[in-house]
């Protein structure tokens, strides 16, 4: 498609992908005066809830996919998994940010890390293997610990196991057998931290400030700005989330998660080509929120700076704390509306102003 010119006001955004990011996404959309038409299998999706047009059709449904696309003016998505043929589908008929170079690097684990060293980013010692055997000879080669992830659609701590015990081997290499996977050697990490980053249509691009983040069984808990990191780390931070911004020729917001080890170098961990988790506390932290942000960005708006003018903790609420939440009015509160509390499942989150 050809380069996107700056939709008038009233104009239609296409939104793959029903969830929080896409509810939050429509919000801010509506917010700046423009309508959304959400695209999503479940007929049930957060999302819908708030948007003027929704389809309740599957990812590969090619007439009501094209029937989608020549119905909206610009597309985007809100998560990862959405089908490679999906995205390379709808970008014959309308523009579609992120590229699909960004989301074909970011759904295989193996080919976002190659990605990555190639353009000259650290990143964990990794190997790759798709047998049982190969997972025996790269968890030799790395040395215990590892960890071991699927190649792809893995999230929120799914499709991953550590390995520190040799007598764990056997039994967890045997549960990824014939599934391609990638082998890290476990790092040592001081904390973890991540960069929202945004570039726009003409190359300018504007980050939000290092968030610091703790996770549990793989899923994030909270998420803290300022980072406990200093200077130069955030700085550091912050050049290498534009070196793949700019590599990858991407439009629009992307969340980009380090480990800092405690010698303070930085690796990157994953990229996710969309908004980001660990991104929500801009919503109380800024002028204009990561959601507002990438909307700018893929209507051919002015994107803003990315300044924190607060100091805010966002706190996820997950599965069954969603009815025990303290309400008090103290703090801003953001519910997604998904309809059952599934453990762990992410239900809201709280931003509180520090």
């Amino acid at each position: 498609m050809n380069k996107q010119k700056k939709l008038p006001i009233g104009s239609i955004i296409g939104i793959l992908g029903g969830g929080q990011l896409g509810k939050m996404l429509s919000q801010s959309a509506s917010q700046l005066g423009f309508k959304t038409h959400i695209y999503d299998p479940d007929f049930n999706a957060p999302a819908k809830q708030v948007t003027n047009i929704s389809s309740t059709f599957e990812y590969d449904d090619i007439k009501n996919l094209e029937d989608f696309a020549n119905k909206v003016d610009v597309i985007t998505y809100e998560f990862e998994n959405i089908p490679l043929e999906t995205i390379n589908f709808c970008q014959k008929i309308k523009n579609v940010y992120p590229n699909s170079k960004s989301l074909e690097i970011c759904q295989d684990r193996m080919t976002e890390k190659k990605f990555l060293n190639n353009i000259g980013v650290e990143t964990a010692t990794f190997e790759t293997a798709s047998t049982y055997e190969g997972i025996i000879k790269g968890i030799e080669k790395l040395g215990l610990p590892v960890l071991i992830k699927t190649s792809r659609f893995g999230y929120d701590g799914k499709g991953q196991k550590v390995i520190r015990q040799k007598e764990e081997i056997e039994k967890i290499a045997s549960e990824f057998t014939n599934i391609s996977v990638i082998i890290e050697k476990l790092i040592d990490f001081e904390l973890e931290i991540s960069i929202i980053i945004c570039r726009d249509m003409n190359g300018k691009i504007s980050t939000y400030d290092p968030a610091e983040n703790i996770h549990q069984n793989g899923i994030l808990v909270e998420s803290k700005v300022p980072a406990n990191i200093n200077f130069t780390t955030s700085s550091d931070a912050i050049f290498i989330a534009s070196k793949i911004i700019k590599n990858l020729e991407y439009t629009g917001v992307m969340g980009i998660e380090f480990f800092v080890t405690k010698t303070k170098k930085i690796l990157v961990n994953e990229m996710a080509p969309r908004v980001h988790n660990s991104g929500h506390w801009t919503q109380s932290g800024c002028i204009i929120n990561q959601f507002e942000q990438h909307i700018r960005a893929i209507t051919g708006r002015s994107i803003g700076d990315g300044k924190r003018h607060s100091n805010v903790l966002m706190k996820n609420i997950l599965g069954d704390q969603i009815f025990d939440i303290k309400d008090d009015g103290e703090h801003s509160m953001n519910i997604y509306g998904k309809e059952k509390a599934k453990y762990n499942r992410k239900m809201g989150h709280i931003n509180i102003i520090e």
